[in-house]
């Protein structure tokens, strides 16, 4: 059988490079805030690759010379402009259905903090105009918004295998 990846020549300094599948990284987080419970989540603003004006929770590429949760930390502050430690994260589940995310494998990671440890800033990084909105989505409206990825269902299959 053929092989499916392939080298590639980088001009700018000859090296070669293998192309595969990629590797994305998706982020639930939950926060706790005295008997409530919220989800991180962002609205995909007009420069998101796909899915614009759909809300999802922070997710994006693997780059170069990273570790998963280093991403996953990442893609937290440039999507949301929070700030956590890859220490709270717990990798939930690896997906690498072919049939799925355009051939990515993505890392699922999720946590859980307390709100008042939540610390907002700008986010800074990501692609222009990726976002639109940042929102702590109460938990119990998750259904009242529009998902990219399907990101409600895993939300509400992660709190049930890892939180209750």
């Amino acid at each position: 059988e053929l092989m499916k990846n392939f080298k590639i020549t980088a001009v700018e300094d000859g090296k070669e490079y293998w192309i595969s599948r990629a590797v994305t990284v998706s982020v639930f987080l939950f926060i706790k805030d005295k008997d409530q419970l919220y989800i991180l989540a962002n609205k995909r603003g007009s420069g998101a690759a796909d899915f614009q004006g759909l809300w999802n929770c922070p997710c994006g590429y693997l780059d170069w010379d990273e570790t998963a949760k280093e991403a996953a930390c990442r893609e937290v502050f440039e999507e949301c402009g929070v700030k956590i430690n890859p220490k709270m994260l717990t990798l939930h589940n690896v997906i690498t259905d072919p049939t799925e995310n355009r051939q990515n494998v993505t890392l699922r990671f999720c946590g859980m903090i307390n709100k008042s440890r939540l610390k907002f800033s700008k986010p800074e990084g990501g692609e222009e105009n990726e976002v639109s909105e940042v929102a702590l989505i109460p938990f119990h409206e998750i259904s009242k918004y529009k998902w990219a990825f399907g990101h409600d269902e895993i939300i509400q299959t992660i709190y049930l295998d890892e939180f209750y």
